[in-house]
């Protein structure tokens, strides 16, 4: 609880010592207070940082430059057509990326048609001619599974059993 106190009460103290150089500088101190600011001045290296930063800022305000006054209609419509020529922008180079993958594409595509006047399809042969068996593994099998004890019997691929739809 204390603290808070303690802590209200400095920062109080802090803004009137604020208060009271920016006075100050401005010439607006009475005698008392103008001794008051060169005591601390003399003894306080945080208080001259601050008398040096407020008088540093003091000097630079004269020659800072005034904006024109603009109207609250005209502020509105130049913030609300940069929005408008930053998403135009955006949608622009996503859209050019899209063409120029398309292009891309076509290129490296026609360039595969061009490049060889006799393309030849190549497929996958079984050299030795034996007819591979064909195995599936269904859920609901065709056939009846036989039992541990039944002799497997396996059919040939062109058998009508097999081949039947």
């Amino acid at each position: 609880m204390t603290d808070n106190f303690d802590r209200e009460r400095s920062d109080a103290v802090i803004d009137e010592r604020f208060e009271l150089l920016s006075a100050y500088l401005d010439g607006e101190v009475t005698p008392t207070e103008r001794q008051q600011v060169e005591a601390w001045l003399a003894n306080d290296l945080a208080f001259q940082h601050q008398y040096r930063q407020m008088q540093q800022m003091q000097h630079a305000f004269p020659r800072m430059t005034v904006p024109s006054s603009q109207s609250a209609e005209a502020l509105s419509a130049g913030v609300f057509a940069k929005l408008d020529r930053h998403r135009h922008r955006k949608l622009a180079i996503i859209g050019g990326g899209a063409i120029a993958a398309t292009l891309v594409a076509a290129v490296t595509g026609l360039g595969s048609l061009f490049s060889d006047p006799n393309p030849q399809l190549q497929f996958a042969t079984n050299k030795a001619n034996i007819p591979a068996p064909m195995m599936l593994a269904l859920n609901d099998p065709i056939l009846a599974m036989p039992a541990k004890e039944e002799q497997v019997i396996e059919l040939p691929m062109s058998s009508p059993e097999v081949n039947a739809d």
